[in-house]
């Protein structure tokens, strides 16, 4: 029999009231800047943290009475499924990530601080719109007191097989994108700021054209298809076109992994590439924001003239925008030659002709235009002398 690596688990309960400590020191970790200056005793308090953000886990779906009656149901003693969760390193302090279980864990935490009144109870209606702080003595006890069922796993013999224990125990009525597991398995700086990013598009913080650009729908941003689609974007920014990526989902899955495995083996080189990535996104994003005062949604062929409102982001427009300006950095142009309007509108016009004439308006073309090789002949075919009137600093290879 051959040999097989397995991963390693081990059950363990847990006092809700230990549950609810663990989860406020994940959101403590979270908060924190720069981890150099704790103390080891703060980071030992800190060990163990279960961290509960949208970050690692899908945006929060529950209803306040599907929250109700997670806690009627430890108040009358039906049992509750286990939560499964896994050890992880995040700013170097050893947390909990949630396999499974969010959405009971999150609803103790949220009623132990108040934030619902218990509603929709079939069975202790007498609790109905009464807060934690509402209830007698005995209950509050019951419910702190109540051992949580945990399957921890403390190894895993590669993300391979993580990625694969979240998705087994995410094929539910509600189950996880494979984005959403991505972002549950790769963490990484780069990870963190990508949803921070996603959020102030949605909550409409960044500016509108930025929002428009990336089409950033609360429901886009809460299955995270506004995320894996920066991280294409990313990917494209700093590496180019891959032709060996069928698929454009594989730019995110290997740039996150790339990613989270660069801060594991080098935090310091990581953190390095990633002030790096996120300047680069920033100039890039600069170039979208001037796009999208001329263009709606420079994500689509409206970049080219063609209307597209049931189409406002295609990937393959932001693959192919995003190789542009990362071949306008291979052949030594500095990205702040464009910060000249006349500069940039240029490369606009050059790009719009450029877009008409080619597969993406071919009538015969009848394959993905996420095509790998068909982009990559497109950005080499790009004139970048003629697009922006300007002699290559460095010409490639």
């Amino acid at each position: 029999m051959s040999e097989f690596s397995s991963a390693n688990h081990k059950s363990q309960d847990i006092a809700i009231k230990d549950v609810i400590s663990m989860i406020s020191n994940g959101f403590k970790v979270q908060d924190i800047e720069d981890v150099s200056v704790l103390d080891d005793e703060l980071r030992l308090e800190l060990t163990d943290s279960i961290v509960l953000a949208p970050d690692y886990q899908r945006d929060y779906r529950a209803s306040v009475t599907d929250e109700s009656s997670i806690i009627e149901s430890v108040l009358i003693g039906i049992p509750i499924p286990p939560v499964f969760l896994a050890n992880d390193r995040f700013k170097g302090i050893q947390v909990l990530n949630v396999v499974d279980g969010q959405h009971r864990l999150r609803a103790f935490y949220r009623f132990k601080e108040n934030n619902f009144a218990l509603t929709g109870l079939k069975l202790l209606g007498f609790l109905n719109g009464k807060k934690f702080s509402e209830i007698d003595f005995s209950l509050k006890e019951r419910i702190l007191t109540h051992k949580l069922a945990a399957i921890v796993f403390t190894d895993f013999p590669g993300l391979d097989f993580e990625l694969e224990i979240f998705n087994r125990y995410n094929k539910g009525t509600k189950p996880l994108t494979q984005q959403e597991i991505r972002h549950a398995v790769y963490n990484s700086n780069l990870n963190n700021y990508v949803n921070k990013f996603a959020e102030l598009l949605v909550e409409q913080k960044a500016s509108k054209e930025l929002s428009s650009a990336y089409n950033a729908t609360k429901d886009r941003y809460q299955k995270k298809k506004v995320q894996e689609s920066i991280f294409v974007i990313l990917n494209i920014l700093e590496y180019g076109i891959n032709e060996n990526y069928f698929q454009s989902s594989i730019y995110a899955e290997e740039y996150m992994k790339h990613k989270s495995e660069m801060e594991k083996a080098d935090p310091a080189v990581a953190y390095d590439n990633f002030l790096f990535v996120k300047d680069r996104f920033n100039e890039f994003n600069k170039i979208i924001e001037y796009i999208g005062k001329k263009v709606e949604f420079p994500f689509s062929r409206e970049i080219y003239g063609i209307s597209s409102r049931s189409y406002k982001f295609q990937i393959s427009i932001a693959m192919i925008l995003s190789a542009i300006i990362n071949k306008v950095l291979v052949y030594g142009y500095p990205l702040s030659i464009l910060s000249d309007d006349s500069v940039l509108q240029r490369l606009l016009n050059y790009t719009s002709d450029f877009l008409n004439n080619s597969y993406l308006e071919d009538p015969d073309y009848n394959a993905s235009s996420t095509n790998a090789k068909k982009i990559k002949e497109l950005i080499t075919d790009f004139d970048l002398e003629e697009a922006l009137g300007q002699t290559p600093t460095v010409p490639s290879d």
